[in-house]
């Protein structure tokens, strides 16, 4: 069965959010007595604590952002340097055997930009063992052993790249998606501790009531949007 997806239980940005926990674990100290009667006690505080601490120690969706964003770079770059010495074969290829010709078709497809980085690779393996077998057919235009050797390196180069930007992508869904449970933890508890707080102080201390105010509502608390009638 599909997972569903994770959603944000908040509409608090993660910043604010984890001001908002830092306050109030600052202000269930200086209430402590009146949150003790309402059964908070040190173990709750910890629990408290390291749902903030678990927020603070994530890595933010920026920074799993930036992880992509370098890991597509490098593909980028070994599909680029892997693109150029392919073109410079297939140009030795055509200058000996003639574009189109059976000898010039063994070396792959000819349109290399066009490729999707697996046909790129696949195309690059064929080449590598084209290549050598032509080696002394193509020595007056300029291919070696260590060109050959290149080729083979840059194509494995760009196969590692390819694993490496599908992990990343899939390791940063994955991290959101922790970093959203992470969130809406702390977020829980955050509405409980607000909703208490409200409680103890309604009525009585209008100033330690706001303190507890979370949303810009009558109630402090997240809106309840009503359903449709149907």
């Amino acid at each position: 069965m599909k997972k569903d997806p994770v959603i944000r239980e908040f509409h608090l940005t993660d910043a604010v959010l984890k001001q908002k926990a830092d306050e109030f674990i600052n202000l269930l100290d200086r209430d402590i007595t009146e949150f003790t009667d309402r059964g908070y006690t040190p173990a709750k505080k910890t629990e408290f604590t390291n749902a903030r601490n678990a927020v603070d120690n994530f890595p933010s969706d920026e920074q799993l952002e930036a992880i992509k964003i370098d890991l597509t770079a490098k593909k980028e770059a070994a599909r680029s340097a892997l693109e150029k010495t392919m073109r410079t074969i297939l140009n030795m290829a055509e200058n000996i055997f003639g574009f189109g010709s059976a000898k010039h078709k063994e070396f792959g497809a000819s349109d290399v930009t066009r490729q999707s980085d697996s046909e790129l690779v696949r195309n690059a393996k064929i080449m590598s063992v084209t290549a050598a077998k032509y080696l002394t057919n193509l020595a007056s235009e300029g291919l070696t052993a260590a060109k050959i050797t290149t080729l083979t390196t840059q194509k494995d180069t760009l196969d590692l790249a390819i694993d490496a930007q599908a992990k990343g992508i899939s390791d940063r869904d994955v991290a959101t998606e922790d970093r959203t449970e992470i969130l809406n933890v702390l977020y829980r508890l955050l509405i409980k501790y607000a909703g208490i707080g409200q409680d103890i102080f309604y009525e009585t201390d209008e100033a330690k009531y706001n303190d507890y105010v979370i949303y810009d509502t009558p109630s402090g608390l997240p809106e309840v949007v009503a359903p449709p009638a149907v």
